[in-house]
């Protein structure tokens, strides 16, 4: 049981399911109170929806594993499951597996929301998951990018199935709809944008850690392409677009609604637990090389991500205490 946690690793499975939590039910569920509307989409749909992305990401896991077994043999020998602990056969069915029943999950939460091409996207992260695992990590920035949008779309999957649900629940939209379907899709993309920009700064960081591996097996990733210092300088200009995004969606947005308005918590919580932490990681990748900054630095982003979704919390504590519409 210990290697197959480790295997689907279960601590990034978790953020994904504490990802989904906290938009439905610290970002949807709170707007909507506020404007006095109820959740449409069901509770049976948003956990089998929850579940299929948890077993989709578990097997990419799985099969990103069985794919790199000589890259890992140089990287982190002292940590493989795949070819040590489970034999690659054993690896490959333990994917299907978990992918067949994570389309079966998508399956049951396309019927949810009566809209039956959502079940395309389960299929395309399926493939797409294969295929980067395959062939695209190999490549110089294509495969970060691509995971870097599949954790985006974790967020967006709970707001376009609730927006769906309210669009089929209603035959007049007033405008105490318009704005609560509006604020919550406005709130879901920003951490929609918030998990690409930061998983894509990590999968970089991730590259740099891992280079001796990838140069050996062939692996064209960024700092294999272009060396460890350049490397350096393009995540600390991620590191930078990260904080402008999160300081225009304070500016530009929620501290212009009335339930921000004249609230300090939230922006001292953005300031010093999220663009403080982010500044200083971006000016740390500026210098050095060796791996252990490198160990370090995917550690700190890994939990200002988790830092930033816990800015949920804060959201709906201030929509709670100021709805009085």
């Amino acid at each position: 049981m210990k290697n197959f946690l480790r295997l689907i690793r279960w601590k990034n499975i978790l953020v994904i399911a504490l990802t989904m939590m906290a938009m439905r039910m610290l970002v949807i569920f709170p707007v909507f109170k506020v404007y006095g509307i109820d959740v449409m989409f069901p509770d049976w749909g948003f956990y089998t929806l929850m579940l299929g992305t948890m077993l989709i990401a578990a097997g990419g896991y799985v099969i990103n594993d069985y794919f790199d077994v000589h890259i890992d043999s140089v990287n982190r020998s002292k940590k493989m499951i795949v070819g040590v602990a489970m034999p690659r056969r054993k690896a490959i069915a333990l994917h299907l597996w978990l992918s067949i029943f994570g389309l079966a999950c998508g399956i049951a939460a396309t019927v949810a929301t009566h809209r039956f091409w959502c079940v395309f996207i389960f299929i395309g992260a399926f493939i797409l998951l294969w295929i980067y695992s395959r062939d695209l990590k190999k490549t110089a920035f294509w495969g970060n990018l691509l995971i870097a949008m599949l954790s985006g779309i974790v967020p967006l999957l709970v707001g376009m199935t609730e927006y769906f649900a309210v669009a089929d629940s209603i035959s007049y939209w007033d405008i105490c709809h318009i704005n609560a379907v509006k604020m919550a899709m406005q709130v879901i993309i920003f951490f929609s944008v918030f998990a690409f920009l930061f998983s894509l700064m990590r999968e970089i960081v991730k590259d740099c850690e891992d280079i001796e591996g990838d140069r050996l097996n062939g692996v064209r990733s960024i700092p294999v392409k272009i060396g460890l210092k350049k490397t350096n300088v393009v995540i600390s200009v991620v590191a930078l677009i990260s904080v402008f995004a999160v300081l225009f969606f304070w500016y530009y947005y929620l501290s212009q609604t009335r339930f921000f308005m004249y609230e300090s918590a939230p922006i001292f919580y953005l300031g010093f637990f999220v663009l403080l932490p982010t500044f200083i990681c971006g000016v740390i990748s500026l210098f050095g090389t060796s791996k252990r900054k490198y160990s370090f630095l995917s550690a700190a982003i890994k939990w200002i991500m988790v830092i930033g979704i816990a800015f949920s919390i804060v959201f709906c504590h201030t929509i709670l205490n100021n709805g009085n519409i």
